[in-house]
């Protein structure tokens, strides 16, 4: 379908009731010198309210929808129509990926609140890729310069995370993250600390079973991971030199550091994929949207498509 030799990269225009389709296109107006062929999935009309889609539509492949009703879309809010075109555009780009054999998909923001109102049970990008390409076990990391963390459970319940941390688990996740560090980020030695779930929980005080299970699986595994770890200091500056990656035992525990230090710049990624399959760090910015709110900001997109089209080289 392309016709040229540049690498093809899919990207969905996410929620186009929240801020995906903005940063989609003024992430690829500064992109757009690469040699790279954006296929970009959305509706058109939602893509040309953007100014800058407009200035880089001859450098976009644009598979246009067509939505039913979505001139009535509203900016800023979640609705039925809203979820039903997030999830639209994810399922053509995954059948542009499977019939034109392309390795690289960037996702922009959808809203889980939205995508159920018109598919019940959606939990998130991770798990819907998980399931789509038939998966047992995939991993969600967060991923800049200044910090990877994984995530060893994810949208779950804090009441739901201890039932949920199983030996099996722990050393699945820290097989898929060791193998993305040593084949992917070509680290020759990788080192992973690992945090525990509960207070002041380490290596030789343990306050409940989760640090017990986590340690016999860390103990069971061939790689370099250490811990558990408290986690309140395991994320402060001499500890981050020391790690390559650090796996949290559950999402905030790993997304608050994260966010902090990484905001503007960090990306999600998903291992354990067929492809490699990017996304910002920061969700739909429904009220920034409604606001028309300068805050809104490309640059974690732009690093999305740049990390994607690196890794899937």
């Amino acid at each position: 379908m392309g016709k040229n030799r540049f690498k093809d990269v899919v990207i969905t225009l996410g929620d186009p009731s929240g801020c995906g389709p903005e940063v989609v296109f003024r992430a690829i107006h500064s992109l757009a010198d690469k040699e790279v062929n954006f296929w970009v999935v959305g509706d058109r009309y939602i893509a040309e309210q953007i100014p800058e889609y407009h200035k880089t539509r001859k450098r976009i492949f644009f598979l246009d929808n067509s939505t039913k009703n979505i001139k009535s879309i509203k900016r800023g809010s979640a609705s039925k129509l809203s979820g039903q075109a997030s999830l639209s555009y994810l399922n053509r780009s995954l059948e542009l990926i499977k019939k034109e054999k392309f390795n690289c998909l960037v996702t922009a923001p959808v809203s889980k609140e939205a995508v159920c109102l018109a598919q019940p049970g959606f939990s998130g990008h991770t798990e819907f890729l998980r399931d789509y390409f038939k998966q047992q076990r995939v991993v969600m990391m967060m991923f800049s310069e200044k910090l990877k963390t994984v995530l060893l459970t994810r949208h779950l319940c804090l009441k739901d995370v201890s039932v949920a941390i199983t030996k099996e688990v722990v050393l699945e996740t820290i097989r898929l993250t060791y193998s993305f560090l040593k084949n992917q980020l070509n680290l020759n030695n990788p080192v992973v600390g690992f945090a525990s779930l509960n207070p002041h929980a380490g290596i030789d005080t343990f306050l409940g079973n989760e640090e017990k299970i986590i340690k016999a699986a860390i103990n069971q595994s061939k790689e370099n991971v250490y811990g558990p770890y408290p986690a309140d200091s395991l994320f402060i500056k001499g500890n981050l030199e020391k790690y390559d990656c650090i796996i949290a035992s559950y999402h905030d525990q790993g997304m608050i550091p994260f966010k902090l230090l990484s905001f503007h710049s960090g990306i999600n990624l998903t291992l354990g994929l067929p492809i490699i399959r990017t996304s910002p760090d920061h969700g739909v910015a429904y009220e920034l949207v409604k606001n028309n709110s300068r805050a809104i900001f490309s640059s974690s997109m732009e690093r999305a498509i740049s990390q994607a089209i690196i890794l899937s080289a």
